[in-house]
């Protein structure tokens, strides 16, 4: 079993993609056999071009056209990850690698319970115009635990906004705990990913947000709703 999975999904923008691979071919060799890179590619219209070299990489493809599939793309790596711990960020984070044997060294030293939030640098939150530090839809868990515990809630899918932040009420509600790892910064922001042609109104998943909530925030059952490959190069 491999100690870490490093897990991302996309739409689109294959630059953003092959650069973040790129990336991950500079973490130092002694590291690579406790890692692997799953990528999701949410039905893209262009895909990259992917070499893995080195690097113990699975690409999976979901079929089904559907919009703001983001909880689902995320369902599927957790589902196509075998690490003991799971590290999740979007595409435009970008993973800074000297970062990670500080991460992987420490492992063994973290709580199961909890779901740890890495600190970032140059991300900036245009909802509200200001910097922030950190990203919720960047995090580390146990693998384990997350998917017995929480998962992302499909219900979402087909509008755009607020899936990520079900996913903190769901863990906690279900024994979790969240914490901020200050210190060294994990990620900065790659910028340049943008969704276009599709609707970002919010109204909808609002809504479904603050329903989810009164309900008790019940781990999302129904997952992986669509169709999908292993594309592994």
């Amino acid at each position: 079993m491999k100690r870490l999975s490093i897990v991302t999904h996309f739409y689109n923008h294959p630059e953003h993609v092959e650069a973040q691979v790129a990336s991950w071919k500079k973490i130092d060799g002694d590291l690579l056999p406790h890692i692997e890179f799953i990528l999701i590619d949410d039905c893209s219209d262009r895909v990259p071009n992917i070499v893995p070299g080195d690097l113990d990489l699975k690409l999976y493809r979901i079929d089904s056209d559907i919009d703001w599939n983001q909880s689902g793309a995320r369902n599927l790596g957790f589902f196509a990850a075998t690490g003991e711990w799971c590290l999740v960020f979007d595409i435009d984070q970008k993973l800074e690698v000297d970062a990670l044997p500080l991460l992987l060294n420490n492992l063994g030293q973290l709580d199961r319970n909890a779901m740890y939030y890495l600190k970032a640098n140059d991300v900036f939150d245009r909802n509200v115009n200001k910097p922030f530090e950190h990203h919720v839809n960047t995090f580390l868990v146990s693998l384990n635990e997350f998917k017995s515990r929480a998962m992302y809630d499909e219900d979402f899918a087909g509008h755009y906004g607020y899936e990520d932040l079900l996913v903190p009420y769901v863990w906690e509600r279900h024994g979790g705990q969240r914490v901020l790892l200050n210190g060294v910064a994990f990620f900065s922001e790659d910028g340049g990913v943008r969704t276009e042609n599709l609707s970002r109104d919010l109204e909808v998943n609002r809504a479904l947000l603050a329903r989810k909530i009164q309900e008790g925030a019940q781990r999302p059952k129904n997952l992986l709703r669509f169709s999908w490959r292993n594309v592994s190069p």
